[in-house]
Order: C-alpha cells, then sequence, then structure tokens
C-alpha cells in the first residue's frame, strides 16, 4: 500500500467511525456510476481495516446517451467481477419518465435511483446505502440551495447520514484527492460527458461560479464545507430543542397531530415555524413541498379569532383550527360520518361503528365511580333495551344538576368539542330520554338518590386516545363536584 493511499483509507475510516456511518459485519449497497468518485469509494470500502464488509454494486442505467450509458454499464459490471462482488443493474428510460411524470431530468434521475437503491436495499436487508459524493460535492450543494433560497436546513449541505440510511464516506474527501488516489492504484474511471452540460445548474456552479469566487477567495470550497458543518451542528441543536418543544405542544396518534395553540403561542416564531414543519412531517413523513407560505397559512390559523378553519396542505394533509387545537390530518383519515344506532338489550361489552367500545358492567357496590367516560346507571329507573347512536341535530338533553333543555349543538360549543369529534361521542338514550353523551355530561334524570342493587356501570372507551384529550374532563369532573354540592 502507498503512502497516499494508507492516508486516505485512514482518513476515510475516521470519518466513519467519527460519524457512526457504517459497523463491521454491515450489509452495504454501493452506488457504482463508473466515475471517479463511486469507482475510488467502491475500491475504498474493500480496504477498511477490521470491517469486513459484505459489498453489493448496482448501478442504473439512465439510457440518456446511447452507448455510452451502455458503456458505463459494462465497466461496472466487469469491475464488480473483478471484485466477486454481486452486482445489480436496472436500465430506465430518464427521458420518458420526466415527459410522462411532468418532471426534469434531473429530478426524474433523483428519483430512479432512489426507488432502485431502496429495492435493492430490501432485497439484501443492507445496512445502508454508500453514495460518492465528496467535498467538492458539498461546496456546490451548499451554494445551488443558496441561490435558491434556503434555510439552515439546506444550507447544512448534504448529511454524512441521511434520512434514508444512505451514507456519505467521503464528504471530508476532495475531488482532487480521489483522482490522486486512483492514479496511485492505477484504477481506471469513466467520465461523463454530462458533467460539463451547463444546461443544469451544479454544472454551472462547478465550471462557473467557483472559479469565480476563488478569485476572491482561493480556498472557498473548504470555506463553503467548513461553513456547512457549522450549520449541521447548530441544526442538530436546534432539531433536539424543537422535538422537547414539540413533546410539550402536541400529541401524535391515529393519522393525526394535535397541537394546543396555547402552548404554541409561547414559542418563538423561529421555533414555532420548525414545531409546525415536525408536527406536519410527522405526519406526512416528508416535508416534501412544504414552503413558507403554508407556514404563514398555518400562522394565520393559530392567530384566527375564527374558533373553527382549515387549510389544505401538501400530501394529502389539511390542517384545521378547532377551538383551542390545532389538528393536522391525514386526508385519508377515517372518520365516521353517517348515523348509526345500536340496540344494547344487556351488560356486557359493544363493539361501535364509529370505532371503540361500550362496556355495562354491573356493580355489586353501592358506589358511585366519578368517571367523565363512565355513568352510573339504576336498571329500575331505566330499563333495557337502550338506544346508542351519533349525534342528530335537534338532540336536546337537560343535563346533571340543571334545568331546562339545551341542545346537545350547545353542550358541544360549550365545551369545546371539535367538530371533526362529535360524531364519535356516542349517545345514550332510554326511551326518548337522553341519558348520556360520553365522556361530555349525563343527564338530570341519571340523578341517584338512593343506591340499590339494580345500579349498572357503563364505560365508554372511545377508539383513540386523542379523542380524550380533546373533551374537558376536567370541566366534567367540576360539574360533578359542584352537583355534589347542591
Amino acid at each position: 500500500m502507498k503512502p497516499n493511499d494508507s492516508a486516505l483509507v485512514s482518513r476515510v475510516e475516521k470519518t466513519i467511525r467519527k460519524q457512526c456511518l457504517i459497523r463491521p459485519g454491515d450489509t452495504l449497497v454501493v452506488a457504482l456510476s463508473g466515475g471517479a468518485d463511486s469507482t475510488a469509494l467502491f475500491d475504498l470500502l474493500t480496504r477498511l481495516h477490521g470491517y469486513n464488509l459484505r459489498l453489493i454494486a448496482t448501478h442504473l442505467n439512465h439510457s440518456l446517451r446511447g452507448a455510452e450509458s451502455d458503456a458505463d454499464e459494462e465497466f461496472c459490471r466487469l469491475l464488480a467481477e473483478r471484485y466477486a462482488i454481486p452486482f445489480e443493474v436496472r436500465r430506465v428510460d430518464i427521458r420518458k419518465m420526466a415527459v410522462d411524470n411532468r418532471l426534469n431530468l434531473e429530478d426524474a434521475g433523483r428519483r430512479s435511483r432512489i426507488a432502485f437503491f431502496d429495492e435493492i436495499c430490501a432485497k439484501y436487508d443492507a445496512a445502508a446505502v454508500a453514495l460518492a459524493h465528496h467535498a467538492d460535492d458539498q461546496a456546490e450543494t451548499v451554494l445551488m440551495r443558496l441561490l435558491r433560497g434556503s434555510g439552515m436546513i439546506g444550507l447544512s449541505g448534504m448529511a454524512y447520514r441521511n434520512e434514508r440510511g444512505y451514507v456519505h464516506p467521503l464528504l471530508d474527501i476532495t475531488r482532487i484527492e480521489i483522482e490522486q488516489y486512483l492514479r496511485n492504484r492505477t484504477l481506471e474511471w469513466r467520465d461523463d460527458a454530462s458533467n460539463s452540460d451547463t444546461l443544469y445548474l451544479r454544472n454551472r456552479i462547478r465550471h462557473h461560479l467557483l472559479p469565480l469566487l476563488e478569485e476572491y477567495n482561493p480556498d472557498i470550497r473548504s470555506t463553503l464545507t467548513a461553513t456547512a458543518s457549522i450549520i449541521a451542528g447548530d441544526e442538530a441543536l436546534l432539531e433536539e430543542l424543537t422535538e422537547q418543544a414539540f413533546i410539550e405542544s402536541c400529541q401524535a396518534g391515529d393519522g393525526r397531530v394535535v397541537c394546543a395553540i396555547g402552548q404554541l403561542r409561547r414559542l418563538a416564531p423561529a421555533l414555532l415555524r420548525r414545531v409546525l414543519r415536525l408536527a406536519f412531517k410527522k405526519l406526512a413523513g416528508t416535508l416534501e413541498g412544504v414552503s413558507l407560505l403554508h407556514i404563514v397559512a398555518i400562522n394565520a390559523l393559530i392567530d384566527s379569532a375564527r374558533p373553527n378553519s382549515h387549510q389544505a396542505l401538501p400530501q394529502g394533509v389539511t390542517v384545521a383550527r378547532e377551538y383551542d387545537n390545532l389538528l393536522f390530518i391525514r386526508n385519508d383519515y377515517a372518520v365516521i360520518d353517517t348515523d348509526f344506532e345500536l340496540l344494547i338489550t344487556k351488560p356486557g361489552s359493544y363493539r361501535l361503528p364509529c370505532g371503540g367500545s361500550l362496556t355495562i358492567d354491573k356493580n355489586s357496590s353501592t358506589a358511585v365511580l366519578k368517571d367523565p367516560y363512565s355513568v352510573c346507571l339504576d336498571l329500575n329507573k331505566f330499563q333495557f333495551p337502550w338506544l346508542l347512536r351519533t349525534f342528530r341535530p335537534g338532540d336536546r338533553m337537560t343535563q346533571f344538576g340543571m334545568t331546562g333543555r339545551k341542545k346537545v349543538k350547545d353542550i358541544f360549543i360549550d365545551r369545546k368539542i371539535p367538530l371533526s369529534e362529535r360524531r364519535l361521542i356516542p349517545l345514550l338514550f332510554c326511551g326518548e330520554d337522553l341519558v348520556w353523551i360520553a365522556g361530555v355530561s349525563a343527564s338530570e334524570s341519571s340523578r341517584i338518590d338512593t343506591p340499590s342493587d339494580a345500579m349498572v356501570q357503563v364505560f365508554w372507551h372511545p377508539r383513540t386516545r386523542s379523542i380524550k384529550n380533546t373533551i374537558s374532563s376536567k370541566l366534567f369532573q367540576l360539574e360533578r363536584l359542584n352537583q355534589e354540592e347542591r
């Protein structure tokens, strides 16, 4: 091993250890284009000390340059054979894909590569996909994102390990060092003529802008990569703060994210923007398509005087203001919006069409449980059969401790029950008498003056915990305390 070779292998090993990119014995998918960068990466990964990696070489033929593209494919095939490493290849008509899906060639190629790499990664149960982007690529990426307009995430450049599990072991190595390594190793590589085509922004930055900037700062490439590294460190810290603020303000689950507006309003504007983006990402799995305009629109909902309003977002997500909550919900989230009726003829457990269940237990004691999601009824007063159904306009009830009948709709409004939750809350009837709005209010007729042996305890188990969280149990308990005082 030549001295320069040994030094470069050691530097790559240092990056791998410091960034925790690869573990000994890992299966690794290597993106192999045939260019200098990927050829060097491929060779370096076979020479790491003590790692004993299982490598899978992959090549996507974009079919953009005819015979040259085919020659690239054959070069990669022979290279994999020389190292006795499995080779996976796929041909894609990128130009046709771009036209069919109204994409530019860069985006179509990127999507095809991701789909291919992910498929091979799953096939071999690989720990990661290794890409050959290097320090010069990092500098170009930072400039490109700066020109297009980007926040800190974009200006931090490419991560050593991204969210898809793709790793970049060469981010600390320059293009000049890579080519010198290949010459020392007497390794050939393929030159892609499209890398000189200034139709692409990255190539214009590489061939025009960076040389111009070097007239002002000869070390501009390392300056940009160092800046990206600093920003990436700051970004990691801010991510921790954002996650903590999210935990304190929001709850995620069952196809939606619910955030307390009072908590959101306490956040600094910059942190609020990040929490809103995180809420969307936890639901959609990506931030693709989300712009500053969307964040501004969500902020408008938070600041609005209207208690109920909504805004469409990308990725099939809707954000809605529901009283004191901000709700992010997938458009395909299943919400029952049709009437249902369920006849209850005896104690037992009943599955509800809107999700969850209702349980009726015979109460062997005379104790009355004070639980907002249960009610105690005397069968001497409320004989079976009972009817359980959804809310309908015109429903009324005399609430416990009150006089006069009140619209259920107004009870929901008083308790600030969101519109999206109202049809998930069952109403319990005995004859024409509305006895209980589950989790919200019992009727005056359910009052038990003298406990008897015929009492039963009725429990409502909502479909999700989030429904419970939107119902004001504290108000319910306060109501019960007021009733006891009366």
